[in-house]
């Protein structure tokens, strides 16, 4: 066991993408380069791709069997892809997209003809490629019928345990998901049956008598994001997607529904980066496109910073006869602004999460619920930051004067933890508030991202310390 251990870390701590770019640059030209390249996984080498040169980049593939092509080009970012197949001629490229997962090659070929770039590819393919093709081609990218694969096995509810065996051992060869089979009464889905079942079972017993009849589906045409959350909810393996008339189209399975779920957190985090369009693509962003994503936001955040500066303004002009108590609350603005600002983030957070597990739709009862759960959150803590914070100014005035300090100093912590307190209470119940607003107003709830709810926590909290330093503090230091 002790062996094992040492053997997958050691095989963890590997640099295999570096082994695969060494291989290429030494031994291109040996005559068991292929065999040699063959042992290292397709997502390895795709990474080693993008590492050498164009020139390398067309040697390799042209010593590799056309299927290994299509499985490493499985495996590239769909601009990659696109970059390097063109990079090919035409009979390689649809020799490529050919052997492709259809899922795969209908992204690849529908950005080609989308940009112009060669739509005689299209033409080129076999007729069992472009046949397949057509079925996906009308499904736009947030539906799931772009990503579902038709590599599964049907298996006829008539038939008998003997006879669905042999089916699946002569078409298992050249099926990619054969985990799950798909059981059908006259054209229509009616339930699945688990290889390992079929496999236990008596040759002589039904299907009939074994399929599971319970199962959950989904539609060509249902967003794919719903979709992947219903099979994680659900903890599906794979999900069949069924048209109107209950027949089976294609399947959804666990590694596609991993991809959809990960695509779906990187376009949220950059939305609540505050990048609108949700992309944070390194490799094909220009500094135009970056701009373009970034620039509205910031505009919209400088007129809300813009009303900080109108309060502080005004309030500079009402301090302007006491310098010292000026002075004093300049020390902990920063420490006010940064809580209520945090404080805000952290439930705006939590809220858009759940926005995004129940679909942005959340019954009424359990808005009031999360509310109430905000609002006693935002009690409790800025409660207990704002003791704190009045125990560090106290603590620190006995330090500074020896342990002796008069009542506008006590007055003054307090007026600042209460200043804390109010702070950080307002904005988490803003940041629960403003994504179901949005929610509401169907604008997406991940645009009210942390630099807009830290503006507007920023304006709450300078309006909330210098109101009440300005009535309990002003007359004492004037």
């Amino acid at each position: 066991m002790d062996n094992e251990n040492q053997t997958l870390n050691s095989d963890l701590q590997r640099d295999f993408v570096g082994e695969i770019v060494s291989l290429i640059n030494d031994h291109l030209n040996d005559p068991d380069f292929a065999a040699e390249i063959d042992e290292y996984h397709p997502f390895d080498i795709s990474r080693a791709f993008q590492l050498i040169e164009k020139s390398q980049r067309l040697d390799v593939c042209n010593r590799l069997p056309i299927g290994n092509v299509a499985a490493i080009f499985e495996h590239f970012d769909q601009d990659d892809a696109i970059e390097y197949i063109k990079e090919f001629t035409s009979s390689f490229a649809v020799a490529v997209i050919d052997r492709m997962e259809t899922d795969d090659a209908v992204d690849l070929m529908q950005y080609l003809v989308a940009e112009d770039e060669d739509t005689d590819l299209v033409n080129l393919l076999s007729p069992k490629k472009r046949n397949e093709l057509k079925k996906y081609w009308n499904y736009s990218q947030n539906e799931i019928g772009s990503v579902m694969s038709n590599s599964f096995i049907e298996i006829p509810l008539s038939m008998s345990v003997k006879d669905a065996m042999k089916k699946v051992m002569g078409i298992a060869g050249e099926t990619d998901y054969i985990s799950i089979l798909y059981i059908v009464d006259k054209q229509k889905l009616v339930g699945y049956l688990i290889l390992k079942q079929l496999i236990i079972a008596r040759a002589s017993d039904a299907i009939s008598d074994l399929v599971e009849t319970r199962f959950v589906s989904a539609k060509p045409t249902e967003d794919k994001e719903t979709v992947a959350r219903l099979m994680q909810d659900y903890g599906l393996s794979s999900m069949p997607i069924v048209n109107d008339e209950g027949s089976i189209v294609g399947i959804i399975t666990h590694d596609v529904m991993m991809d959809i779920i990960s695509d779906e957190q990187s376009e949220d985090y950059a939305k609540f980066a505050g990048l609108g369009s949700g992309d944070i693509e390194a490799q094909s962003e220009t500094v135009l496109s970056s701009v373009k994503s970034r620039l509205p936001w910031l505009t919209i955040l400088l007129f809300l910073s813009l009303v900080t500066s109108i309060i502080l303004t005004v309030f500079e002009s009402a301090l302007s006869n006491s310098a010292a108590l000026a002075a004093r609350i300049a020390v902990y603005m920063p420490l006010i602004l940064g809580m209520s600002g945090n404080a805000g983030t952290q439930s705006l957070a939590v809220m858009i999460r759940y926005l995004i597990i129940n679909d942005k739709e959340i019954a009424k009862a359990t808005i009031r619920k999360h509310l109430r759960r905000e609002i006693g959150t935002g009690i409790i803590q800025g409660l207990l930051i704002g003791l704190l914070t009045f125990g560090v100014i106290i603590v620190s005035y006995l330090i500074k004067t020896d342990f002796s300090i008069d009542g506008k100093i006590w007055i003054y912590a307090i007026v600042t933890g209460g200043s804390i307190f109010i702070a950080i209470m307002v904005a988490t119940l803003l940041g629960a508030v403003i994504p179901l607003v949005m929610s509401k107003l169907k604008f997406d709830p991940a645009v009210a991202s942390g630099p807009f709810i830290s503006t507007v926590s920023d304006i709450i909290a300078l309006l909330v310390y210098y109101s009440i330093s300005l009535a309990i503090l002003l007359p004492l230091f004037t």
